[in-house]
């Protein structure tokens, strides 16, 4: 064998020759970069992980202790980029995750009230049940009911008055 820093993977032996030389050193230097172990470790699982799948592309002629830092300070790079990305990213949604989970609650509580309404509305007589649901429901004017059921549009306005009191009532109680 040659010289400590010319080994180059070519082998299994190799390789685990140079991970249990070269691990400690190119963790501290991580640590010492980040303080952070969990990256550390990370970072140095992932540059002996790229020296395995890169092996037949080292150069002879560069230290391996030099291409292998270079590795190593690539991924970290790399990794610290992920990661502020990945925090950028969740600084930027946070606000629309929270007003999505509002509106979600508020759609959620709109369909309980409507699914009262619509059991309060079954209780009603039928011809009020109807006036009130072609006006609420299908939007139509007091006119445009009174035309198609062939009532007075006072007649509708009565109806969907006393459909709203009963409405009222109701949740007054709740």
């Amino acid at each position: 064998m040659t010289e400590l820093t010319q080994i180059l993977p070519n082998t299994e032996k190799d390789f685990f020759f140079l991970y249990h030389h070269w691990y400690s050193k190119l963790y501290s230097f991580v640590y010492k970069k980040t303080s952070s172990k969990e990256l550390a470790e990370d970072v140095a699982q992932n540059t002996f992980l790229k020296v395995w799948e890169r092996r037949r592309l080292f150069n002879e002629n560069i230290l391996f202790s030099t291409q292998l830092f270079q590795i190593a300070r690539t991924s970290l790079i790399d990794e610290l980029r992920r990661q502020a990305l990945s925090r950028k990213y969740s600084d930027y949604e946070r606000p629309f995750l929270s007003r999505m989970y509002e509106n979600m609650e508020l759609q959620l509580q709109y369909r309980d009230e409507l699914e009262q309404v619509k059991k309060l509305l079954k209780q009603m007589p039928l011809m009020r049940q109807r006036v009130f649901f072609m006006h609420k429901f299908d939007e139509l004017s007091y006119k445009e009911i009174a035309v198609q059921l062939e009532i007075s549009p006072r007649t509708v306005e009565n109806h969907i008055s006393l459909a709203l009191k009963f409405i009222r009532k109701f949740f007054k109680m709740l």
